[in-house]
């Protein structure tokens, strides 16, 4: 089959490798949409990764399922989780291999879907492998991922509908934090970033004040907007020095700070500002895919607006340097529809 290989950093190459082989508790899939993550250019810009096969937010159909799977029919349309436990730690023993304290990751410790077939090794049906209605396209179901981080990070904060929330940094991850506060009736959306496309597309996602913190101080933007009392909750999305420190500065007394973003550097921080505001400051890594496909069905979040280009498998290495540098840029598809990017 057909796979985009990682050769060194900044190096992907479309080529031909070996088709999976179907484990007796797995399922292979064949790809129809995989987006290109933020978390992956992490991976994509430095060297020792050969061999990586990226791709953890897709869709297909399942061609082949494992003797051991139950519920999981050929030909059904899905979207899923992939992780391999190590079958050796505490979880693991405890028969709870979703737990597992080693898990290896889909797209970074073993092959993903920026393939034309992907192998889940641990398959169930609603724990890690969800059908798709049929209101949901591939491209639909391959925002899932995304969209559930977001779902995950912003219900960790359990906002008030009068609360006042600010989401700092507006790649996908960010623009649908924003969507999901919308969805959740929360009474004023703060919207914090630096290029015009996620700008443009944050005011198409529903929020109601937006900063441009590559022209404004956006703290004082943020405390004007909130007639200097500061918002309840920060959603900070971004991962860096500068949007941790804003995110501190923005709080109001008692505030949250929802820590998202990939952080690629260690930060320097005085803590006494976080001390003297009691806030807290909440760790968020997971996702709810069955609650963000109920959000795209019912169309109170969508896609459509974030995903801005298209590419086929073999244009991999364009899809990339697409994510990376251009800025109008907010989701990138390796998909079998025609490619194509807005203009």
């Amino acid at each position: 089959m057909k796979a985009a290989v990682m050769h060194g950093a900044r190096d992907i190459r479309t080529e031909t490798v070996p088709d999976p082989i179907l484990d007796p508790h797995g399922v292979i899939i064949k790809v129809k949409a995989c987006g290109v993550c933020g978390s992956d250019l992490h991976v994509y810009k430095r060297d020792g990764q050969d061999g990586t096969i990226f791709g953890h937010e897709f869709s297909g159909d399942i061609v082949e399922v494992g003797s051991q799977v139950t519920g999981i029919a050929p030909g059904t349309r899905v979207t899923a989780v992939g992780f391999k436990p190590c079958g050796t730690c505490f979880w693991c023993a405890q028969g709870k291999g979703h737990r597992c304290s080693n898990m290896a990751l889909l797209g970074y410790q073993f092959p993903g879907a920026m393939a034309e077939y992907v192998h889940i090794p641990s398959a169930a049906l609603g724990r890690n492998v969800f059908p798709l209605p049929d209101e949901l396209s591939y491209e639909d179901a391959a925002s899932v991922e995304p969209l559930s981080i977001s779902y995950f990070s912003v219900n960790r904060a359990l906002p008030k509908e009068n609360d006042m929330v600010a989401v700092i940094g507006l790649g996908v991850i960010g623009l649908y934090a924003v969507q999901v506060l919308k969805a959740m009736g929360v009474a004023k959306i703060i919207a914090s970033g630096r290029r015009p496309s996620r700008l443009e597309a944050a005011k198409i996602c529903g929020a109601d004040i937006i900063i441009d913190a590559a022209k404004d101080d956006a703290v004082k933007a943020a405390m004007e907007a909130t007639s200097k009392m500061g918002v309840n909750t920060v959603v900070e999305c971004a991962g860096m020095q500068a949007t941790f420190d804003q995110s501190i500065a923005m709080a109001r007394g008692g505030g949250k700070i929802m820590l998202v973003g990939i952080y690629e550097e260690p930060l320097t921080w005085d803590p006494l500002p976080a001390i003297a505001k009691n806030l807290s400051l909440i760790g968020c890594l997971g996702g709810n895919f069955p609650a963000s496909i109920e959000l795209l069905k019912s169309g109170k979040v969508s896609a459509k607006p974030l995903i801005t280009h298209r590419f086929s498998l073999d244009q991999a290495a364009l899809a990339f340097k697409t994510q990376l540098q251009d800025p109008e840029a907010i989701k990138v598809m390796i998909t079998e529809n025609e490619p194509w990017h807005k203009t």
